[in-house]
Order: structure tokens, then sequence, then C-alpha cells
């Protein structure tokens, strides 16, 4: 069921399920939502991009402060720091859409599904696909926001915050796409010609950086699991003679033997409940 604007202020009182928005962009079914004076714009690569090659993406952003203004140019994308902080509860989703005004205008955003427990700062994709510049201000509004509530009986394990790695939970707006994520549960190979399992992304609680937890395929007697910082893990490697692989990055992804492994992986486990 969709949330009406009275239930949108009464969940806002009871649940802060949006905080920093304002009072009178509550509408009838929706709440607007606003630009802040922050924005990622992407730079060019020359080469094509394979979404594999995390470090080119973690990369391809660039943090802007507008001030009192952007000049949003004809065909040009950029990524929107929301002013507002969304706080779902387990039971409720939300869905932000782009406002009939600005569409008309030739300037969009993109569709976002939010999912149940998600708390954080979005970016949204915005892009001018008219043939003409607008200047854009902080504080304007893009798009709204449509609360609805789950149907009962949804279970804890399928919450996004029981995810392995909820990679956007508690963002401030201002980080790219984590793509990297994708690699969970993937079978790497090391430039010197070992192959590693991905077993998960956590969070440096000093640094706030994303980690890289991950083990051998092969047996070591000093440990059986590793860290590394995502930047490092996938970063690229200069020409040196130990590259036996001759492969551009440190870790690189080996998708078939990725599905050969997880496939075993499963069937011992199978085997073991059978027991």
């Amino acid at each position: 069921m969709v949330l009406n604007g009275n239930d949108i202020k009464k969940f806002i009182k009871e649940k802060n399920i949006i905080e920093n928005y304002n009072e009178n962009y509550i509408g009838s079914g929706s709440c607007d939502i606003s630009m802040s004076s922050t924005i990622l714009k992407i730079k060019k690569i020359s080469e094509p991009i394979d979404l594999s090659d995390v470090e080119v993406i973690e990369n391809m952003y660039e943090k802007k402060s507008i001030g009192d203004s952007y000049l949003f140019k004809p065909n040009e994308c950029i990524f929107v720091v929301l002013n507002e902080k969304i706080k779902l509860p387990s039971n409720m989703v939300a869905h932000i859409r782009p406002r009939t005004s600005l569409s008309r205008l030739g300037i969009m955003i993109n569709f976002q599904h939010i999912n149940a427990g998600y708390e954080g700062i979005l970016n949204i994709a915005m892009y001018n696909f008219s043939p003409n510049s607008y200047v854009l201000k902080p504080g304007m509004r893009i798009g709204q926001i449509v609360f609805e509530e789950l149907s009962k009986g949804i279970s804890e394990d399928i919450l996004y915050t029981s995810e392995k790695t909820p990679v956007y939970q508690n963002e401030d707006g201002t980080k790219g796409s984590k793509i990297y994520a994708d690699f969970i549960g993937k079978v790497v190979r090391h430039f010197k010609g070992n192959y590693y399992f991905i077993e998960d992304i956590s969070r440096d609680t000093e640094t706030d950086e994303d980690i890289v937890v991950y083990k051998p395929l092969y047996n070591r007697t000093d440990s059986m699991l590793w860290t590394r910082p995502v930047k490092k893990f996938f970063e690229t490697i200069p020409d040196r003679p130990d590259n036996i692989t001759g492969q551009k990055h440190r870790f690189e992804l080996v998708e078939e033997l990725s599905k050969d492994y997880v496939k075993e992986i499963k069937e011992k486990k199978e085997k073991e409940a059978k027991k």
C-alpha cells in the first residue's frame, strides 16, 4: 500500500523515515526531494571500460561543490547528492521518481528503488537530453519519493541489512558505483598465478574504506584468510618479471572457475546436510 501524505508525516514523526526534508514538499502520496550543493561528475575515459575493471570505475568520479549554481549542459549526465537522508524500517520500501516539470524540459532523473532497511543519503543520476543549457541551484526540487508498506510475513534474512555486504548502507552520497560487490563469492587470480576466493567485502572502522576478505585456494601455513583494501586489491600493476600471467591488475576475475568452485561448495554442503 502506498502511503498518503498524512501517513508520510506520521512515519516521519514516529520512524524518522526522512531527515532534512521540507514539510511543504509533502503531497497527497509523495514527498519531493531536492539537490544539495554537491555533485559527482563522470570523467571521460578514452578506452572502453570493462565492468570488472574496479580500479578504473573507482577513479572515474569527480566530486564537485557547485556553490550557488551549476550550468547543466545539453547531453550531460551528473550525479546529484540529495539533501534528504532516507531511513526505512524493515516493513517499508521506497521509490524515487522523476519530477514532471523537469522531464517536460528534457531533464530526467533515474528511477530508484530503495530496499527495506536502507539508511543513507543517495546520489541520483540526472540527464539533460534537451538541446538547451539550464542553471541548477542547490535546494531545487528534482524528483519525488513514494513510500510503500510491505505485506506481512517478511523474514529477516531477506532484508537489505541482512545481505552479506549491503555496500550502500549508511552512504553519504559522494561515492560512485560499488559494482565490485559482485565479486563476492567469485574466484580471482593473482598476477603470480595463484587463485583466491573472495569471501566478503568489509569496512575498516578507522578509515571507512572497503576491504576485500579473501582466502587462498591452495594450502598455506601462515594464514588461510587475508584482507586487502579494495583500491589495492584491484590496482594496476607495473611491468615486472614475476607477473607470470601477464594480467593488467593485481587480481582478476576468473568467471568459469568461479562457477565450478561455487558449484563444488554447494554440492559439498548438500552432502554434509544429508549426513
